[in-house]
């Protein structure tokens, strides 16, 4: 690492300066905070990311099949949708990281008025195109209006920050009284993740290891979310639609069997350490 690496001393949870190092690479180091066992960037070499790096060469690369199955992602996000409007009266949605525009369309698909915001000029402007409201955008400074959204959705996007702390207070900020969000992350309690680390992709600094800050257990974002003025209600992809299961008797077993599978499927997950994200649904104090 040459002396002109960006560094970080702090942990961005709980902001403890003990940490032992995790994985180390010429390019970047990851550490781990004593205190809460998050693991995030300690240093990297500057412009490990190249300039206009989520530009369309991001979205053209091995991202390429994002746009060729959009009505699939489309339908999955409306599945995963169905988990916030389980706690919230919603009429307006906020995809941060909005890509395409899935979300989007999926929130319009369910009768809210939907936005987006994302880093890359190029994926905003797709959404523009597609008669979207999307904004070029980072994490820590979001251009809406205070209160305006009742849902906002990240998925798989707090890793991709330094200062999660900050980029939660603007999640706060956005969301009206009440609100919920839904955060998606990597889940640090893979496998792979401890087993096979110089290796593993997400840390690898040819991969996304040169993209990503912060990997979360089950406690530390549950942490961050908490002393962040959220309470969390949910936990994993098991939640029970219940308005699907009160239109009649036989969808009320269907959706039973439904939520059992998942929920017993999340639990072996996680003792295995096969389970990749964590996903959590957490309504604003």
């Amino acid at each position: 690492m040459t002396a002109n690496a960006l560094s970080w001393s702090v942990c961005p949870v709980c902001e403890a300066r003990e940490a032992t190092s995790y994985v180390s690479f010429p390019e970047l180091e990851f550490g781990r905070c004593v205190a809460c066992g998050v693991v995030y960037k300690r240093s990297e070499q500057p412009n490990i990311r190249p300039a206009g790096f989520y530009e369309q060469s991001y979205f053209h690369g091995r991202k390429s099949g994002r746009d060729k199955r959009f009505e699939h992602r489309v339908h999955k996000a409306m599945r995963h949708l169905q988990g916030p409007l389980q706690f919230v009266q919603a009429r307006s949605l906020l995809d941060i990281g909005c890509s395409f525009g899935y979300v989007i369309e999926a929130g319009r698909r369910l009768g809210l008025e939907s936005a987006g915001c994302d880093i890359s000029q190029y994926a905003v402007n797709v959404c523009n195109e597609r008669g979207y409201r999307a904004k070029v955008a980072n994490l820590e400074q979001l251009p809406f209006e205070t209160g305006e959204f009742d849902i906002v959705v990240m998925k798989h996007v707090l890793e991709h920050t330094p200062q999660p702390r900050q980029a939660l207070q603007e999640v706060t900020r956005v969301l009206s009284p009440g609100g919920v969000v839904m955060v998606a992350v990597p889940d640090l309690g893979y496998w792979k993740g401890d087993y096979q680390r110089k290796s593993y992709r997400y840390f690898r600094p040819d991969d996304l290891g040169q993209q990503h800050y912060v990997y979360y257990t089950d406690d530390s974002l549950r942490r961050l979310l908490e002393h962040s003025g959220f309470e969390v209600l949910a936990q994993s992809k098991a939640v029970f639609h219940e308005k699907r299961a009160r239109k009649n008797p036989l969808l009320r077993v269907g959706e039973a069997l439904r939520f059992g599978g998942v929920w017993a499927w999340a639990k072996s997950a996680k003792a295995l350490r096969m389970r990749r994200e964590l996903f959590f649904i957490a309504r604003k104090k």
